[in-house]
C-alpha cells in the first residue's frame, strides 16, 4: 500500500522526540543502566501511544455510530485507524494490482475469496472513495465496540442457516445497494485459511442481480500468513488483485449459478497466477 499511515508517522516522531528529551534531562551515560533506561523510556512511550490510539478509536466508533452509514468521511476516518492497526502494528504490507479497475460509482457489489477474519479491512483500504460495507456473520455483532463499528458502517448480519433471517439479510443488502451504498460479500460463506477457495454459494449473487449492480471481483492471496506469527520485524506481504469490473448489462440475463461459476473461475484463475509466480 502506497504511503505511510499518519498515525504511525506521528508515533515515530513523538517517541523519538520524547526519548531525546528524556535522555537530555535524566540520562548521564555513566553506566549501562543509562542505556537500558533510554530503551525502556522509548518502549513505554510507544505503549502509552498505542493505548491512547485505541482509546481514541473506541471513542470515535461510539460517537460516529449514528452518523450516516454511507458517509465517506466517516469510513475514511475509521479506515485510517484500521490501517494503523492492521498494517503498521501487525507489520503487514498489502500489495495491490488493478486499481484502475475500481468502480467509478457506488452501484456495485464486491465479491472476494475469504482467507482470514481481517480480509474485509485490507480490501476496504483500497476502496477509499466508497462507503463499502459488508454482509457479516451474525456472531460478530455480539462483541462490544466491534458491533458498534459494524452497525456504524452499515454492515448487515447474516446467520449460518438458510432461514427467514438470512433471506431478510439478503433483501436488506439489495436495498442497501439500491440506496447507493456498495456491499461486500464472501460467497464461500466461510474462511478457507489458505490460498485455495471453497465452492461459491450462488445465492450470494442475487444481491448484485436484484440490485441491478455491477460486480467488482477481488482475489486475495497469502492472507493466512498474517496470523502465523504475531510478532515480527520484517513485514509480511499479502496480495490483492482488483479484477475488471463486470457490468450489470453483461449479466442481467444470466442466472445466479452461471454468474457464480463465472466469478469463481475469474478469481481462481488469478489465484493460480499467484501460485505460479510464487511456485506454490
Amino acid at each position: 500500500m502506497k504511503g505511510t499511515n499518519m498515525i504511525a508517522i506521528f508515533q515515530i516522531i513523538l517517541s523519538l522526540l520524547l526519548s531525546l528529551l528524556y535522555t537530555i534531562v535524566y540520562v548521564d551515560f555513566q553506566s549501562i543502566i543509562s542505556i537500558i533506561s533510554i530503551i525502556g523510556a522509548y518502549l513505554a512511550i510507544n505503549i502509552i501511544y498505542i493505548l491512547l490510539v485505541i482509546i481514541i478509536f473506541i471513542i470515535l466508533v461510539y460517537t460516529t455510530e449514528k452518523v450516516d452509514k454511507a458517509s465517506i468521511w466517516k469510513h475514511n476516518l475509521l479506515m485510517t485507524f484500521s490501517n494503523y492497526f492492521f498494517c503498521s502494528l501487525l507489520r503487514v504490507k498489502p500489495i495491490v494490482k488493478g486499481l484502475e479497475n475500481l468502480p467509478k460509482n457506488s452501484n456495485f457489489v464486491l465479491y472476494a475469496n475469504h482467507i482470514e477474519y481481517n480480509d474485509p479491512f485490507y480490501i476496504k483500504m483500497f476502496y477509499k472513495n466508497s462507503s463499502l460495507t459488508y454482509v457479516s456473520k451474525e456472531p460478530l455483532f455480539k462483541y462490544p465496540v466491534l458491533k458498534n463499528l459494524l452497525h456504524g458502517i452499515g454492515a448487515i448480519p447474516i446467520g449460518k442457516l438458510a432461514d427467514r433471517k438470512s433471506l431478510e439479510a439478503i433483501l436488506q443488502a439489495i436495498k442497501t445497494v439500491k440506496s447507493g451504498q456498495p456491499i461486500g460479500i464472501f460467497p464461500e460463506g466461510k474462511r478457507s485459511y489458505s490460498n485455495n477457495m471453497g465452492a461459491f454459494k450462488p445465492g450470494a449473487f442475487k444481491v448484485a442481480q436484484k440490485a441491478e449492480a455491477d460486480i467488482s471481483l477481488v482475489a486475495i492471496y497469502n492472507f493466512h500468513e498474517i496470523n502465523r506469527r504475531k510478532i515480527r520485524i520484517k513485514k509480511v506481504k499479502v496480495y490483492l488483485t482488483i479484477l475488471p469490473l463486470i457490468k450489470y448489462e453483461d449479466i442481467k440475463g444470466l442466472d445466479t449459478v452461471t454468474i457464480s461459476d463465472m466469478a469463481y473461475q475469474l478469481i481462481n484463475q488469478e489465484l493460480d497466477n499467484y501460485k505460479r509466480t510464487f511456485k506454490e
